[in-house]
């Protein structure tokens, strides 16, 4: 450690140039080092020049090394956890700065180096100004420091809630780094300042992690250290604390935002300082203001710097006309402590502002005693004024010379005049009027919804004219008044003449239905409403005439047309439909045409006292529609002189229908029905109708039209193809042409697609119209059919169900709905069982029928037995019965059930089959039987199967006894002779049951040998018992065990006392007192201990294993397996 010397501070050199004031802290890291001649020449004279400068604004730290080969020691700061050097990604060289965190500048060569960096702001964040650092020490006397730094946002924002503070402790002059030519640079580090007060030095570390992070969202935030003294040398008049606001600190990189720094030279600063000023009209619906509204103005001061204020001062609003402040108002400045905010508000009516496009509004602090910064006294606030808009002249679009029923269209703009505005904001009023004569009107106007032409000089809005028929025709002018979002409006804006727009004249005409009836012979005022009319003209302003004799007078008042069909002696009254060409004056100019308008009215002449019809209009209806039409409406009657008379009592008739091929007429009562034959003509078709009061009658016509629509093609008889099953790999093809059918259009004509499910199953041939199908993939698939003509489209999809083989069907029990009868018997615990198999009648002639079992657990959910075979087809006629010995696959030579079937077994049968034609037949789901029924006591038997089990010992006894009479002299009988006794202890317990016919065997000799020899039956006694008795013994361990043995489907394998002969008296008289043999105790194994819970009384229950009962034993004594 470098020996205590007083400070001695650099020479001070003559300062030519002086970084100017960036108007914010500036913070800079620099890299030295003892050797470094640039260092002690150049560099470090530069910063502390710099420093001389600005006093209250610069601010660094020297991370001094021993030599610039090495700068990251730990001398230089670069310790944990900062590692001060290390952040810059810097290990030799110098001179080097950074410059608020940025890319270090390297060299210096004059005392002014650093100079133009620090002037042009040092790379602080743009926000700098918004930010305050304040650092204090204080001398404890007992050789610490308390250092203190504090931390605030004045800006008008947001305050961060977490910023990082950089703190380090630093040598004011750096007794401890002498350079080679002995002097002494400035604010060597020694010490980083770290979270939760603690610090890190070449000494140690007191425990902290990193810097301290703050929040200023809630204010000032403060945060101390206690430091011993000797983290320097010379004393705490040579401590210097540097402090500076961090977005982040990275220990191996750079470039964070750096937003204020201090150190603890720097005086507390007295700044008063305008932080906010806004401007608001409350009226206005935009960000500006109209002349004539009432403003406010809010603005907010504030105690920005480290010194509390009470001397006073003006807080004074003002707008600026041209470069002229005009006073508003003013208030009296308030005694501000640090950081302590005062709000002040005015409002001002803006009636006597000159129109411009902005006006300047402030707020200025004066009479200020001591303030530090005045840059900060003033806040200036340009606020948009919203003008009237400026219309521009409007625009025709298009043809200016419109037809009746047509429109005209203008195109109208305006300049909006201020920044608030746009033709987005702007409407219109637009009117039309006559040409020169100032009949203004918008009702035949509108539109302008949206704006037109966006972004060029035609930016605008675009208006319908609609003429109406009261519209005379001629030219007609047009004017525009444009309307901003305040609802100003600007000057008005006309184009007139031929700049406008030409309405036609509109010409009249003549519409015959309904045609009216008259009587002969009398003269008739008929209404020309409906039959003739002019898009301009009143019909009452209209002169009609005619040169027909029938024509009497044209009345305009009522608008009715006289006539007069006149009875003749030699014609007599003209009935029936009568045609009158009329002309019509509109007042029009018609030179051109050399003739008025014209037109031919009808009229139905009848007799008087006639029915007469009124004219019945013409019905349309669609394709395949249908219609009705109440005939009595349109009827009227009189007697022979003419007076009304009701139509109640008419009769009508339909005469005629010119067109029965394509409607159907008929009549219900007074009401005509019609209907379109099908769906697809079309046409006209004139019904005549007959009314009649019993004495005269009269005729009418009633046209019916059925409205053309095209058909899309479309497919006959579809049902018969919409669903099919078609085999895997095999080809069907369709005649598809044939069905397609189209009344529109001819069938070749459709265009027809199909989509397959599975690509490229499905072919439509263009050439010959076949549909070709085949598919690889088995289920159900689709074809999409698409028929199109010119305008319409159907759609239609067929359903295939593919399979690779058909469904082998087995019943179980006798039905005519399956191929097999499948029957299983011996099905109890304990049994094998025998299953029979029989076709029926609908089986097809199979050549080959494969089978497969499988015999599995459900307790396990294991299969461990499987048997495959062919079913011999020479045996088809009567059937098949096996035994179901199926050999296990998990031991090879035995079968999987050497004891017969266990508790929770289940049989699975498939079965494959190909017939005579070659197609293969599977069963689609297993057969599936399950095995959990105990073997019945002899008790519980029902008689039948007593009946069986009784005959089935009987029939095993015998079989066993001729294998033993058929075998060799000398030829081991042993393991017969204990099948044998096995036997016959069971049909001894069967034999008593009152329910046996047995046969004594003591009277039927069935069992003695003849022999000559003599016999010693005492001995064969003994022998016998003694072997009996070893055989019953290893009987109870290991009966059956021998896979040689047949298996007995009756047998119980649990032990069963009551077949131990030493209770049958009678064998025991035979064996000449051997029954104390019988009677000797026998050796038992020790009892098995089986995991799980306890066992029921009777033991594990048959056909369990060891294993199931320590995984299901408690679910069996539950009651819920």
């Amino acid at each position: 450690m470098n020996a205590q010397n007083d400070p001695e501070p650099l020479e001070q050199n003559v300062v030519l140039n002086a970084p100017s004031d960036p108007g914010h802290s500036v913070f800079a890291q620099y890299i030295t080092s003892d050797n470094c001649g640039y260092c002690y020449s150049y560099g470090s004279p530069a910063h502390n020049q710099a420093k001389n400068s600005l006093p209250d604004r610069y601010v660094y730290i020297s991370y001094h090394s021993a030599s610039f080969g090495n700068t990251a020691d730990s001398e230089a700061g670069n310790i944990a956890p900062i590692y001060g050097v290390q952040h810059l990604q810097e290990t030799g060289g110098a001179p080097k700065t950074s410059f608020g965190d940025a890319t270090l500048n390297t060299g210096c060569g004059s005392n002014t180096c650093w100079d133009s960096y620090i002037s042009s702001g040092g790379n602080m964040h743009s926000t700098a100004s918004d930010y305050q650092v304040s650092v204090t020490q204080s001398d404890n006397g007992d050789g610490t420091v308390d250092v203190s730094v504090s931390a605030s946002y004045v800006g008008s924002g947001s305050a961060p809630s977490s910023i990082t503070l950089y703190a380090a402790v630093t040598e004011k002059v750096c007794n401890s780094h002498v350079y080679a030519d002995g002097s002494k640079g400035g604010n060597c580090w020694e010490a980083w300042l770290l979270n939760n007060g603690n610090y890190a030095s070449n000494s140690g570390n007191t425990g902290g992690t990193g810097f301290e992070t703050v929040n200023l969202n809630a204010g000032q935030a403060v945060k101390t250290w206690t430091v011993p003294t000797s983290l320097v040398n010379g004393g705490v008049s040579n401590m210097n604390t540097v402090a500076a606001l961090y977005s982040t600190w990275s220990t191996s990189s750079f470039n964070a935002d750096v937003y204020a720094a201090s150190d603890s030279t720097m005086a507390p600063k007295l700044d008063i300082a305008v932080t906010s000023l806004a401007v608001t009209a409350p009226s206005s619906t935009n960000a500006g203001f109209m002349i004539g509204d009432s403003t406010t103005l809010d603005v907010t001061v504030r105690n920005v710097g480290d010194l509390d204020y009470s001397d006073g001062g003006t807080v004074q609003f003002f707008y600026k006309d041209g470069v002229t402040e005009v006073p508003i108002s003013s208030v009296s400045l308030s005694n501000l402590n640090s950081q302590q905010v005062q709000t002040e508000q005015t409002t001002f009516d803006t009636s006597g502002l000159s129109s411009s496009w902005k006006t300047s509004f402030g707020a200025r602090i004066s009479g200020l005693v001591g303030d530090g910064n005045g840059a900060n006294n003033v806040a200036i606030e340009q606020v948009d004024q919203d003008r009237p808009p400026v219309t521009k002249n409007p625009q025709i679009q298009g043809d200016q010379l419109i037809e009746r029923g047509s429109h005209a269209v203008v195109l109208v703009k305006a300049d909006a005049n201020d920044n608030l505005d746009s033709a987005a904001t702007t409407t219109f009023n637009v009117e039309i009027s006559p040409t020169g004569l100032n009949q203004w009107t918008s009702s035949v106007v509108s539109g302008g919804q949206n704006v037109v032409y966006q972004g060029t000089t035609n930016e605008g809005r675009e208006y319908i004219i609609t003429p109406s028929s009261a519209m005379s025709a001629g030219w007609y002018d047009v004017r525009a008044q444009a309307i901003d979002s305040r609802g100003q409006t600007g000057d008005w804006k006309s184009i007139s003449g031929s700049s406008g727009f030409e309405l036609k004249n509109g010409v009249p005409t003549v519409v015959t239905d309904p045609i009216p009836s008259v009587m002969c012979d009398t003269p008739t005022r008929v209404s020309m409403v409906g039959h003739i009319s002019d898009p301009e003209t009143p019909l009452e302003n209209l002169v009609v005439t005619s040169d027909s004799d029938s024509f009497v007078a044209w009345h305009a008042a009522s608008k009715e047309i006289e006539v007069h069909f006149a009875w003749s002696e030699l014609n007599g009254c003209p009935l029936g439909q009568q045609g009158m060409e009329v002309s019509m004056d509109d007042g029009g100019d018609y030179s051109a045409a050399g003739e008025l308008p014209y037109g031919t009215l009808l009229f139905r002449v009848t007799e008087n006292g006639q029915p007469r019809w009124n004219g019945l209009p013409t019905q349309s209806i669609p394709e395949g529609g249908s219609g009705v039409l109440a005939l009595l409406p349109y009827l009227s009657d009189t007697d022979d002189s003419g007076n009304p008379t009701t139509v109640e009592d008419l009769s009508i008739e339909l005469i005629s229908n010119s067109n029965e091929e394509i409607i159907s007429a008929y009549l219900n009562g007074n009401v005509i029905g019609f209907d379109a034959v099908d769906d697809d003509v079309n046409g006209q078709a004139i019904l005549t109708l007959r009314a009649s009061d019993g004495i005269k009658t009269s005729e009418a016509t009633l046209t019916v039209n059925i409205q053309p629509e095209n058909d899309a093609p479309r497919l006959s008889s579809f049902e018969e193809i919409e669903s099919i099953s078609l085999k895997r790999n095999s080809v069907q093809v369709i005649d598809l042409s044939s069905r397609i059918v189209d009344v529109d259009n001819p069938a070749e004509e459709a265009f027809v697609t199909v989509t397959p499910s599975e690509a490229g199953a499905a072919r439509y041939s263009f050439i010959d119209g076949s549909l070709t199908l085949e598919f690889e993939q088995v289920g159900m698939q689709t074809v999409t059919i698409v028929l199109q003509d010119k305008f319409d489209t159907n759609t239609y999809v067929m359903n295939v169900d593919v399979f690779d083989s058909y469904p082998f069907l087995i019943s179980t029990a006798e039905s005519d709905s399956g191929y097999m009868v499948v029957d299983m018997q011996d099905t109890y615990i304990g049994q094998t069982p025998t299953v029979t198999m029989i076709p029926t009648d609908n089986s097809p002639s199979f050549t080959i029928i494969s089978v497969t079992w499988n015999i599995c657990s459900s307790l396990t959910g294991t299969c461990d037995g499987l048997m495959e075979y062919n079913l011999d087809m020479s045996k088809a006629n009567v059937g098949w019965t096996d035994e179901l010995a199926i050999p296990s696959i998990l031991i090879p030579g035995q079968l999987a059930r050497e004891d017969g079937s266990q508790y929770k077994d289940y049989y699975q049968l498939t079965m494959t089959a190909s017939d005579t034609s070659g197609n293969d037949y599977k069963t689609m789901t297993e057969l599936k039987w399950d095995i959990t029924e105990a073997m019945p006591t002899i008790e519980d038997m029902e008689d039948d199967m007593f009946s069986d089990y009784l005959g089935d010992l009987n029939d095993d006894k015998t079989e066993i006894l001729a294998q033993i009479q058929a075998l060799a002299d000398g030829e081991d009988s042993d393991a017969l002779e204990v099948q044998l006794s096995e036997i016959e202890a069971e049909l001894e317990l069967a034999c008593s049951d009152p329910r046996a016919d047995c046969i004594d065997e003591s009277l039927s000799g069935s069992t003695s040998v003849e022999s000559d020899a003599p016999v010693d039956y005492k001995m064969i006694a003994l022998i016998g018992g003694i072997i009996l008795a070893g055989l019953v013994i290893g009987l109870m361990f290991s009966r059956r065990n021998n896979g040689e043995m047949k298996i007995d489907p009756w047998n119980d394998t649990g032990w069963n006392p009551n077949l131990v002969p030493a209770h049958d008296t009678v064998a025991n008289s035979m064996y000449g007192g051997a029954q104390a043999i019988f009677q000797q105790p026998v050796a038992v194994a020790p009892a098995q201990q089986i995991a799980g819970p306890p066992l029921p009384p009777g033991g594990l229950p048959a056909g369990w294993t060891p294993e199931q009962w320590a995984y299901y034993g408690q679910q069996y004594l539950d009651g819920t397996l």
